[in-house]
């Protein structure tokens, strides 16, 4: 990586805004100088940036001699969507843990965040608040019940600020509603504002209740909220949080530099659509 060519990429990009994750280890010296000159709001860890626990502690500790207030967020969700997959950093798949009572889903979220707390984490995008309506989110998610999966929402929130990291509660307005992946299209929903208020909202109210930290959004068209703007970009949606959930957290994107739900914009543009559409912060998770 040159450091020109990351100058140069990031230059027009709002980063006190922005969590972005770099395609270097976090200790190479282009990373470190873009850092020290223009540091972003946060970083988010991903497995090509260290190369063991060890080297990971280091990088961060580096970096906040750099800039000590940089958040350190990390995909701990469980099962396969984890950076870190030595136990007790990564807790089992969400929809087999909620099967072992809310106690065991606290406790393992607990035991996760104290031992990412110890690398310099502060943030993990967890816990997937979604309903496993669809075949692709189902395994991430804590079941296809709203109850259910808002209990353990909670007891996960509650495990990962016992463990002293924050919370990110995901993927609003419930990816669930739809059936794809975002990481290869934009979705869009028919269901109504019926069954969003009934079925895919309950999890994230539950999550506001217990004090979520961070709330992401997802690529999805939900229509029959704004049926010209993904959540990525809809002020209906996004103002959905802030008035009709009374979320008064920060609220993130998904990632918006290589998942394609995100439309074939460039970033900047993408950064500005998100910003004001009235996200606080977006991400990017491939510079």
């Amino acid at each position: 990586m040159a450091d020109a060519k990351l100058a140069n990429c990031l230059n027009d990009l709002p980063l006190e805004r922005m969590i972005i994750g770099f395609d270097a280890l976090l200790d190479d010296e282009c990373v470190l100088s873009v850092i020290e000159r223009n540091p972003p709001y946060g970083i988010i860890v991903f497995e090509r940036n260290f190369r063991d626990i060890n080297h990971l502690k280091a990088c961060i500790d580096r970096i906040k001699n750099l800039k000590n207030d940089i958040e350190f967020f990390i995909d701990q969700e469980g099962g396969e969507k984890c950076r870190i997959y030595e136990s007790p950093f990564c807790p089992p798949p969400p929809n087999k843990l909620a099967l072992r009572g809310l106690s065991l889903v606290r406790n393992t979220y607990r035991l996760s965040s104290e031992a990412l707390a110890e690398l310099g984490i502060t943030v993990n995008l967890a816990p997937v608040a979604d309903v496993g309506l669809s075949s692709y989110i189902s395994e991430r998610c804590f079941g296809a019940n709203p109850e259910i999966v808002s209990e353990c929402v909670v007891a996960a929130i509650e495990g990962i600020h016992a463990g002293g990291l924050k919370a990110c509660a995901k993927h609003f307005p419930g990816l669930g509603c739809a059936k794809g992946d975002p990481h290869d299209k934009l979705l869009y929903s028919d269901e109504s504002i019926n069954t969003f208020r009934n079925i895919h909202f309950p999890p994230f109210v539950a999550a506001i209740g217990a004090g979520v930290d961070f709330i992401m959004t997802t690529h999805v068209v939900a229509k029959r909220f704004d049926e010209h703007s993904p959540a990525t970009y809809s002020k209906k949606i996004v103002g959905l949080l802030r008035d009709e959930l009374a979320f008064d957290g920060k609220i993130i994107t998904d990632d918006l530099s290589y998942m394609k739900g995100a439309l074939d914009y460039s970033l900047s543009k993408k950064v500005s659509l998100s910003i004001s559409a009235g996200h606080d912060f977006a991400l990017a998770c491939k510079i």
